[in-house]
Formats: structure tokens, sequence, C-alpha cells
């Protein structure tokens, strides 16, 4: 019975998933993750983009100050669009007037727009912090029209 049992090979195809099957399991988590997180930040950047340029050429539909602004038309377009969890206090837009504004390119006269999302990983927490942190800023700034 032990001869016959060293040239069985039965049962091989378990053990090698068995072994193989947890470190494909994590990787293919560890992608779905990042590419989660990479398609948030890009819609950021894109919202950002928007928000900025609705704000420099649109100031009706788009207003800086008033009961609805342009963090309101951000955070109804991010969750139209994007399915993205944004209120109007994640989204700042400002108007850049003097030349030290670094974001801007030291450039004055642009509509400045910031939106930090807090980003929350994965149920398998397997994106490190460096790569995934807390939350995700997305800026953009465009010229006025003015």
């Amino acid at each position: 019975m032990t001869r016959r049992s060293i040239g069985d090979a039965r049962g091989g195809a378990a053990v090698e998933f068995a072994l193989v099957a947890p470190t494909f399991l994590m990787f293919l988590f560890l992608l779905l993750d990042g590419g989660r997180m990479m398609f948030a930040k890009q819609a950021l950047y894109e919202l950002a983009s928007a928000s900025a340029r609705c704000a420099a050429v649109n100031a009706t539909t788009c207003p800086l100050t008033g009961s609805t602004t342009v963090s309101d038309w951000a955070a109804a377009r991010g969750k139209a669009r994007s399915n993205l969890a944004l209120d109007r206090t994640m989204v700042t837009v400002t108007q850049v007037t003097t030349a030290t504004a670094g974001v801007c390119g030291g450039v004055a006269g642009m509509m400045k727009s910031t939106i930090t999302m807090p980003f929350k990983k994965g149920a398998m927490m397997l994106l490190p912090q460096a790569v995934a942190p807390a939350s995700l800023v997305a800026t953009a700034c465009f010229p006025t029209s003015s």
C-alpha cells in the first residue's frame, strides 16, 4: 500500500491551489482597491478642474457666495457623475488675487478649487498608508475672465 501511494498524484492540484490561492486572492483584492482609489482620485481632479472653471466662467450658476454656491454644485456633480460621497464642506473655491499663491503657478487672477475627500480603504486593508492616505486631495486652477 505504501508503494502504491507514493506514485499516486491524486489531490496534488488541490494542495497546490491551497498554497497559491491566498497569495493570488490578496493580489487580486489589492489591485481592485488600488483601482478604486485611482478612480476616486481622477474623479476628484476632474471635479476640481470643472468647479474652478465653472466659478471663473459662469458666476451665475457657480457663485462663490450665496445660498447655493459652487461648492454645492461641485458636490452634486461629484455624486451624480462619479458617485463620490461629497458635501459642500469638502469643496473650497477661492479667487487667487496675489501672485504669491504657489499652487496656481504664481499667477494672479485665478480661481482655485480644492477638494478634500476622506478615503476609506477596502475591507482587506491591503494598501499601505503611503499609497492610500486617509484623505484624497485634488487642486485645480482656472483663469478668471476679468
